[in-house]
């Protein structure tokens, strides 16, 4: 049996509600992956789209603002819960119904009439890719193990960040295209093929994963957990664009204070011998901390040079959004060289990445200040974007290789909701302090705001990246 799954027998014993014939592995790692995919696309996709869609429904600011984020809003809040339902119930049952709520969402998103309809849509599509998403690294896990599991969460993580690029570049050639008059919708409507080849080749032939635990599910921890994330995204994503009002700092000490009342009382939890939402042992592990924080500075800085560089091209330099979406495709390249590429690297070698990754990332971020203060933006920068997505990816790849390194499959579903929340809220915070930068940069240097946000980028980056180095190291040191 470990043979088969890749983890001890004790935790994939096969119940009757097993399939009974499951997918060959590659062919399970081609199924979810499309499913990430899709959850990765919609992610950016559209931010491109976002002018034909208000002049189409007459939104108003604040609603095309509801319409962006409300699925980012709900895929965040809702993941931790998705995970551990998944863990409970199945990681292949679990995928199979996220798969079938998001593609009947995209749907609804590609045809609706009215902005409440849309907005509704775009929620219940995140709440599907909070179900959906947390299982894929699951089901990685509990598949494959060894030199394979490295190759595969390789795949993963390239799936995982260049699918935010690549959303990009895809809204701007389908808005662009207009296929058969159609506008923007073709950004949702091509969710819908691909959701139904997924359930097609993956219904009843996913692995169900380790046993549920006999607990009740922590649904207070999921409240508390719920309550905080909002209160700390909506005045983040908000906040900027409607210039830091009052309620904003209220509701982000809030958010705070609740998230500190979750930390307590899943402590309690465990402390009681209960199954918490997140148990505060699999973050003691050694360097699991360090390593989510470092996963969590690279998103952020990705999340703020994605937003500002698409405002920067489009609003400074009047480039369309096809051009704007195609600029990152060298990022996205840089990205997926990384991520299939570094475990050909001799171990020694691997051992210095993340420092390096962070190093590098910095680097790219001052050159790009340097190459845009005339207020251009010239082929040299491109090349640049190549070699900041080759360091994310690197960098991001080693950090979730050893975060899961030696956490065993029993915590899979709860590390998975870790993971998927720390590579979704991330691009929340990047956008919103990242944006602030840009369009304040008037009132506090005399910088380009191109420049300036750049250079704190890449301050930002060097600081975690020693932060960061030091404890993996050690957590890595042997004895």
């Amino acid at each position: 049996m470990a043979g088969v799954l890749g983890t001890p027998a004790r935790f994939v014993a096969v119940d009757r509600a097993e399939p009974r014939r499951l997918l060959a592995p590659w062919a399970l790692a081609a199924a979810v992956l499309a499913g990430q995919a899709m959850a990765s696309l919609d992610s950016a996709i559209v931010n491109v789209a976002g002018p034909a869609i208000q002049a189409d429904l007459r939104l108003s600011g604040p609603v095309l603002q509801l319409a962006v984020y409300s699925y980012l809003l709900a895929y965040a809040v809702t993941l931790i819960t998705g995970a551990r339902l998944g863990g409970r119930h199945g990681f292949g049952r679990l995928f199979t119904w996220g798969i079938a709520i998001f593609t009947l969402s995209s749907l609804a998103c590609g045809l609706a009439v009215t902005p409440a309809m849309l907005v509704a849509a775009r929620t219940v599509q995140g709440v599907g890719a909070a179900v959906m998403v947390p299982q894929v690294l699951s089901l990685l896990q509990v598949t494959f193990h060894g030199e394979r599991r490295r190759r595969i969460l390789s795949l993963y993580g390239l799936v995982l960040a260049a699918g935010v690029a690549a959303g990009q570049v895809l809204g701007g050639i389908l808005v662009s295209a207009d296929l058969f008059g159609t506008g923007w919708r073709p950004i949702f409507l091509v969710n819908v093929p691909a959701g139904l080849a997924v359930l097609a080749c993956a219904a009843g032939r996913l692995p169900r994963g380790p046993g549920a635990a006999a607990d009740r599910l922590d649904l207070a921890g999921a409240g508390w957990l719920a309550a905080a994330i909002l209160a700390l995204v909506v005045p983040l994503t908000f906040g900027a664009d409607t210039g830091w009002p009052a309620w904003s700092w209220p509701v982000l000490a809030l958010g705070a204070a609740a998230l500190a009342c979750f930390t307590r009382y899943e402590a309690r939890l465990a402390r009681q011998g209960r199954e918490p939402l997140i148990d505060p042992a699999l973050l003691a592990g050694p360097g699991v901390r360090s390593g989510l924080v470092g996963i969590f500075s690279l998103h952020a800085s990705y999340g703020g040079l994605l937003f500002t560089i698409a405002l920067y091209l489009q609003h400074a330099l009047r480039e369309s959004p096809l051009r704007s979406g195609l600029t990152f495709a060298g990022y996205a390249a840089g990205f997926a060289a990384a991520s299939v590429t570094w475990t050909r690297l001799p171990a020694a070698w691997q051992s210095r990445l993340p420092a390096a990754a962070f190093g590098a990332f910095a680097a790219a971020a001052g050159l790009l200040a340097w190459l845009t203060s005339s207020g251009t933006w010239p082929w040299q920068a491109t090349a640049v974007l190549v070699i900041a997505g080759a360091a994310h990816g690197a960098g991001f790849d080693t950090l979730v290789h050893r975060t899961t390194a030696d956490v065993p499959a029993r915590d899979a579903a709860s590390l998975s909701g870790i993971l998927a929340t720390i590579n979704q809220l991330p691009m929340v915070t990047g956008i919103a302090l990242a944006g602030t930068l840009y369009l304040s940069a008037g009132r506090i240097t005399a910088l380009p705001p191109m420049s300036l946000v750049l250079l704190a980028l890449g301050s930002a980056l060097a600081v975690t990246g020693l932060a960061v180095s030091v404890p993996l190291a050690r957590a890595r040191r042997p004895g």
